[in-house]
């Protein structure tokens, strides 16, 4: 594109001075347009960054998907559309943890401008003459794989969250079988009929105000739409790509109206994404995507850069940056990414350094958390009570105490074999970890009361804190688990020794 200016010698000065102000204003706007252009990722680009994040791979062809059930249409798209697609489907996976869909096991994503099948029984679907089938949103092939249609922009993403969930659903602890997709469906039924319900996760009371300062009144009362009475994984995977595309609002109401229908319909999705893969993504992880919070990606780091990385973080501030004090939520973010490190590719070094770290940076995100006096009797307490009366920043805390004790267990799972960090070293770290809490929760009650559902996230933690015990014959489990807080509180020793009642008198 050329720019042309002629300026003629009858034109007045001050008319002159306007021109080139102007021409310059032009000027600048063209070459911002053209910079803007310019740095537009390609398709390629994009294609690349979707699978560095997510581990999965975005095709827009047939013969790009894996072996699997797909519908009989899956009509290409153009390449601004393929653009599009794969721009929608970058910034959706963020709402997951960075190489989620890898853990998970979903492999391949395809994007498509039509799905269509030929045989249908569903009434609801509407038969297009042009595509020669009934027109469908989406699919997941059962195994790794899902494959979308674009419609509209809106559309592809709630097709994105509602597809993926499909496969969450079916998966466990980063173990996918069929039959897991209606193992929870008891659980699901128990939980929105109100006769078994889940209790509301725990927001932070500042998160609280913020969420619902983005919330803009809509509530999900019962099941997302007609579609989801097909049945309960439709129902489910109908609640994900609710949750995902109204975040704030889901969460918020959880908290106002944990009874509804809808609001148990959500817990359960949640419990869902937890528990797909170990330290899967939790309320705080959501928290974090609906308050738009940066993440740090540490999946990029080799297995040397991840120990000196936390090597920062469980010095104590010896290198001059205490890592837990200042950054308790990357500390956690860490830890997670230990977990997600096959033991195959360590060696026995890295895993005694992964064990041992990991035990140090759990038991110091709980001393920086509550920090204990030189005597473990007085503690600081976070937040303050709502006008229901609960703390639910501190509900909150209790509730993190407990997926650190479980996700230090899942670490020496996975890489103790090639350590050289004991069981009873594990036990006793989490036994000390265990008689802080305890001692808190003595804190908290010789000076203030307790709501029933307070009492139930220490008891619920607790019991979290046992089962993640490694100890080999389960003696320490099986002595310990009818204590209650008062009784860990004087029958555990400073150096996680369980003390007989009678030795503890």
């Amino acid at each position: 594109m050329h720019w042309k200016l002629e300026v003629t010698c009858w034109i007045p000065a001050a008319e002159t001075t306007m021109m080139r102000r102007c021409f310059l204003v032009i000027l600048i706007a063209l070459l911002t347009f053209q910079s803007t252009i310019a740095s537009e990722p390609t398709l390629d680009t994009l294609l690349q960054t979707f699978h560095e994040y997510s581990g999965a791979t975005l095709v827009f062809h047939r013969d790009e998907l894996p072996p699997g059930r797909y519908h009989d249409v899956l009509k290409p798209l153009d390449e601004s559309g393929k653009a599009l697609a794969a721009a929608i489907c970058l910034q959706e996976a963020k709402m997951y943890p960075p190489r989620y869909l890898e853990e998970v096991g979903l492999k391949t994503v395809g994007v498509f401008a039509a799905c269509a099948s030929k045989r249908t029984s569903d009434r609801n679907r509407p038969y297009d003459k042009q595509l020669g089938g009934y027109r469908y949103f989406g699919v997941y092939n059962g195994t790794d794989a899902i494959a979308a249609a674009l419609y509209s922009e809106g559309q592809l993403a709630l097709t994105f969250h509602h597809e993926i969930f499909h496969h969450v659903d079916a998966t466990v602890d980063g173990e996918t079988a069929s039959w897991q997709l209606s193992s929870d469906d008891a659980f699901y039924r128990a939980a929105i009929s109100g006769s078994r319900p889940y209790v509301a996760p725990p927001i932070a009371g500042d998160d609280l105000v913020a969420l619902r300062q983005r919330c803009f009144g809509l509530t999900l009362k019962d099941a997302v739409s007609e579609y989801a009475a097909k049945n309960p994984r439709e129902d489910q995977a109908e609640t994900a790509r609710h949750l995902m595309s109204m975040l704030p609002n889901a969460l918020v109401q959880l908290t106002d109206q944990p009874e509804l229908a809808g609001s148990q319909r959500i817990m359960h999705v949640l419990r869902e994404y937890e528990q797909s893969v170990p330290d899967g993504p939790g309320i705080d992880w959501f928290v974090d995507v609906a308050l738009q919070r940066a993440h740090h990606d540490l999946s990029r780091l080799t297995t040397d850069q991840l120990v000196v990385h936390l090597k920062d973080y469980a010095d104590g501030g010896e290198s001059g940056y205490d890592g837990v004090a200042d950054d308790p939520r990357g500390a956690r973010i860490a830890l997670q990414a230990i977990v997600r490190v096959s033991p195959d590719s360590v060696t026995a070094q890295q895993a005694s350094d992964f064990v041992r770290l990991a035990t140090e940076i759990t038991g110091a995100l709980l001393k920086q958390r509550i920090r204990p006096d030189r005597s473990d009797q007085r503690f600081d307490i976070w937040g303050r009570e709502e006008a229901d009366g609960v703390n639910y920043t501190l509900r909150r805390d209790i509730v993190r105490f407990g997926k650190d004790a479980k996700r230090l267990k899942w670490i020496a799972r996975i890489h103790q074999q090639g350590s050289d960090v004991s069981n009873s070293q594990l036990t006793r770290a989490q036994l000390k970890n265990l008689r802080l809490l305890a001692r808190y929760y003595m804190f908290i009650r010789s000076g203030w009361s307790v709501t029933d559902g307070t009492q139930d996230v220490f008891e619920s933690t607790r019991q979290t804190f046992l089962n993640s015990l490694v100890d080999d014959n389960d003696s320490v489990y099986t002595q310990l688990k009818t204590r209650a807080y008062p009784e860990l509180a004087t029958q555990i020793s400073p150096e996680g020794h369980f003390l007989s009642a009678v030795d503890s008198m």
